[in-house]
């Protein structure tokens, strides 16, 4: 009788088999792959995050050094001189605590009467660097 049931217990181990059934092993295998993929996305969404918040501050940097520039090209050509840096907020408004800088550098022109006026804002990027944008133009004060 015991024969009996030990090969009866055989049959089933080996229809068990045979239905193809997955093991411990390659489950706890497929956990560990879909956890390494989760964690390659999840590392590449922070990354694409903040690539958009420095294209963000990179926009409102251009967006200070263009304005700045033009408010400084409105002024007589003879005024415009060299001013110190100084921090402002991301509309310009000078603030003490404000994550952008603009400076602004004259120098003399190429030719008689003119200026070389460039215009610098720094601006945060993330992990404690800063960006720059810089524009250049030449003003000319004529007769």
């Amino acid at each position: 009788m015991a024969s009996g049931f030990t090969e009866q217990l055989m049959a089933r181990a080996r229809l068990l088999r045979e239905t193809g059934g997955f093991s411990i092993l390659s489950v706890l295998i497929a956990i560990v792959l879909m956890g390494v993929g989760v964690a390659a996305v999840s590392s590449t969404t922070v990354y694409l995050l903040s690539l958009r918040t420095e294209a963000a501050q990179r926009s409102a940097a251009t967006a200070l050094a263009v304005a700045y520039m033009e408010d400084v090209k409105t002024r007589p050509a003879q005024s415009v001189v060299s001013k110190a840096m100084e921090k402002v907020d991301e509309i310009g408004t000078l603030n003490a605590s404000g994550d952008y800088t603009r400076n602004l550098v004259v120098s003399p022109g190429p030719i008689v009467n003119s200026k070389i006026v460039q215009v610098e804002v720094t601006y945060p990027t993330g992990l404690g660097r800063r960006g720059k944008i810089e524009l250049v133009t030449i003003i000319y004060s004529g007769l």
